[in-house]
């Protein structure tokens, strides 16, 4: 059994300290086996933003699989766009921006769907697709394979038009041929779930999406300040999302999945 934390959009810059503070309080109860940050660690991808993310994970001491999202580069200093889109990311939380998590039971993989070119929206190269195709073939054990991404791969049920991250059909054909059983994303500052198999017919093979809401920023959707806690244990998976209350964080009902011959099914 492992037990994952789920945070994403932290917008340090547009963060709430009271929330931050909740959040690490609650999180400290948890008992959790690793930390997922699914990108747009800050606000403007400014050093001083930066530090302040890397201040904030260091109260978390679990190991941490952390992607960059569409804000981790500075948009308008054009050179550093340009030139050194992640250096104040590789500076201050990692200089490895897909990084890698296995044990006896996970095998979880960060990508990079940010680019320079794009002010938002995001893409998953074919190298890309090929170093993770690498990754999920040397873990053939793993009971539970994890990508960690920033921009999403199914839209919201409230929006079915939302763009979706570029070369998500190349690589769902990767993940579907090397067991992938969970992609793990944010951008939306929505909280959802759902199958790939509606949004990419081409796709056989169930893999749920969890998408993450913003944890502690302003910067909300109509939605409260939210995270996820997810418990895998061997086929069964609970999804619970915990939200702000203005005071602390606070857990509904989880959602329960299990994996049969047909793929996830929600209990």
């Amino acid at each position: 059994m492992r037990r994952i934390i789920h945070l994403s959009d932290l917008h340090f810059g547009a963060d709430e300290p009271a929330i931050a503070e909740g959040l690490l309080r609650d999180i400290s109860r948890q008992s959790a086996h690793i930390l997922v940050v699914s990108g747009d660690l800050t606000q403007r991808a400014r050093g001083s933003q930066f530090a302040d993310a890397e201040r904030f994970l260091r109260h978390i001491p679990l190991p941490q699989i952390v992607v960059p999202g569409n804000h981790d580069i500075p948009l308008f200093n054009v050179i550093a766009r340009w030139l050194t889109p992640l250096d104040n990311y590789c500076r201050f939380i990692n200089r490895n921006v897909e990084p890698t998590f296995a044990d006896a039971e996970l095998a979880v993989a960060g990508v990079n769907t940010a680019r320079s070119s794009t002010r938002k929206d995001g893409r998953i190269s074919p190298a890309q697709i090929e170093r993770l195709r690498q990754f999920y073939a040397a873990e053939p054990d793993a009971k539970c394979k994890i990508l960690v991404a920033h921009h999403p791969f199914i839209p919201p049920v409230n929006d079915a038009t939302a763009a979706l991250v570029g070369g998500a059909p190349a690589a769902l054909r990767m993940l579907e041929a090397h067991g992938c059983h969970l992609i793990l994303a944010g951008h939306l500052h929505l909280a959802y779930s759902g199958d790939v198999r509606p949004h990419h017919v081409e796709i056989k093979r169930s893999i749920l999406v969890i998408q993450a809401g913003t944890a502690i920023s302003h910067r909300r959707r109509d939605e409260a300040n939210a995270y996820n806690i997810l418990t895998v244990d061997g086929p069964s998976l609970s999804l619970e999302v915990r939200t702000w209350n203005g005071q602390e964080f606070t857990g509904a009902p989880p959602r329960r999945f299990t994996q049969t011959g047909e793929g996830w099914s929600a209990q």
